[in-house]
């Protein structure tokens, strides 16, 4: 009798053991899916869209040779709830320069470590050479119109299609070099600052570097940095000759009591205020010379044309008149202009010699040529030939 009722008891301890466990596991299941479940709550609460948000903006920017107006159409992401708005991506409407700025008659300073990076048209002697460099645009400004561009990059800049004259001057190791007129013809400004101008004169084409840091300077500031005073007087004129192909002729000096500080006096001009007297003019009997060709012109109009056997020219001795004896003085349409004063020293009587006078057109070189030439058609007729260039500022 005892065995039954301990098998009983034991196969129901089993079971009161196994519906425990049971339970248990029950309860384990549900507690790991309750805690599943909280999880899949919480990460479906903290989730957050993305927010985004388009606005138009304007930015100044003080740096650099240009100061810059950018409007942009900037579009802002935030990606957590009160979180910051970062800038996603932009778009630039308009890019341009701040009303106030004018570009004629501006001077600028600009360094680098590298004179080759600041203007690229130097020889690899200058590379990793420290330089600094004025550069000076003058007041016979064509054209100047922005527009948007990128780099190759993607990088955005403004692009300037642009004509103007400029010179410079380059100082590296205690050196001075007047780089001579350039033809800018276009120019690229980025937002940081940065600008690259295109240039060409007769030595090739080139880069001129504006860094962020380039600093705005004086007409005072470039004549101080002048290797000469014949430079100050190139770099201000918008029509001085650069290259005449009579260079290698022997050569004598001219001068004029109507020429300070490389300036006409404002006597000689033919303006509305002025007197429009010839400058006196002498220079040194050259030897082998029997007569003398006398030609001031302004780039090319010519304002005088003399035949003397005279070494001097007396101040207001010649008006508008006869061939080989007439004279009207410079009057500038605008800006600065070089009157350069030709005398040729001539062995005899010279052939035909074409040019027009109180016009343009003129060429000094071609004139040389014909002056080259006697009446009998012998070449080497020029035996030298004198320069005297003085400048001369348009005024209403």
């Amino acid at each position: 009798m005892k065995r039954p009722v301990i098998l009983a008891i034991t196969m129901m301890l089993s079971w009161s053991v196994l519906f425990a466990c049971a339970k248990k596991e029950e309860e384990t299941s549900q507690d790991t899916s309750a805690e599943a479940t909280t999880s899949e709550e919480t990460t479906t609460t903290t989730t957050y869209a993305a927010q985004h948000k388009t606005e138009n903006e304007t930015v100044h920017v003080s740096k650099g040779m240009i100061p810059q107006v950018i409007e942009k159409k900037v579009t802002y992401v935030q990606t957590e709830k009160d979180g910051p708005w970062d800038v996603e991506s932009y778009e630039v409407l308009n890019w341009g320069w701040e009303d106030s700025f004018v570009i004629l008659n501006s001077v600028w300073y600009v360094e680098s470590n590298d004179a080759c990076a600041l203007y690229s048209g130097l020889d690899e002697s200058y590379s990793g050479k420290k330089a600094s460099l004025y550069l000076h645009y003058k007041d016979d400004l064509e054209d100047c119109r922005p527009s948007i561009g990128k780099d190759a990059d993607g990088t955005p800049k403004m692009d300037l299609t642009l004509k103007i004259t400029a010179n410079a001057i380059l100082e590296c190791d205690g050196e001075k070099r007047y780089l001579g007129d350039f033809k800018v013809y276009k120019g690229e400004v980025y937002e940081d600052g940065t600008s690259k101008v295109y240039v060409e004169n007769a030595e090739g084409k080139g880069v001129i570097l504006g860094t962020p840091d380039v600093k705005s300077a004086t007409w005072e500031d470039f004549c101080a940095a002048a290797p000469s005073s014949q430079d100050i007087l190139m770099a201000q004129s918008v029509t001085y000759i650069h290259d005449i192909s009579f260079s290698e002729v022997p050569s004598f000096s001219i001068t004029s009591g109507d020429l300070k500080d490389g300036r006409w006096d404002p006597k000689i001009t033919n303006t509305k205020f002025r007197e429009n007297l010839s400058p006196d003019l002498s220079w040194e009997k050259v030897e082998g010379a029997s007569r003398y060709a006398v030609f001031m012109i302004d780039g090319e109009w010519l304002h005088m044309d003399v035949f003397t056997t005279e070494t001097a020219l007396a101040e207001g001795a010649f008006a508008q008149g006869e061939r080989g004896a007439q004279y009207i003085g410079p009057y500038p349409p605008w800006g600065t202009h070089t009157y350069s004063v030709f005398v040729f020293a001539l062995k005899g009587e010279s052939g035909d010699v074409a040019f027009q006078f109180d016009a343009g057109g003129n060429d000094i070189n071609k004139i040389y040529e014909a002056l080259n030439v006697d009446k009998d058609g012998n070449a080497g007729n020029v035996v030298a030939y004198g320069r005297l260039d003085g400048n001369y500022t348009h005024q209403d």
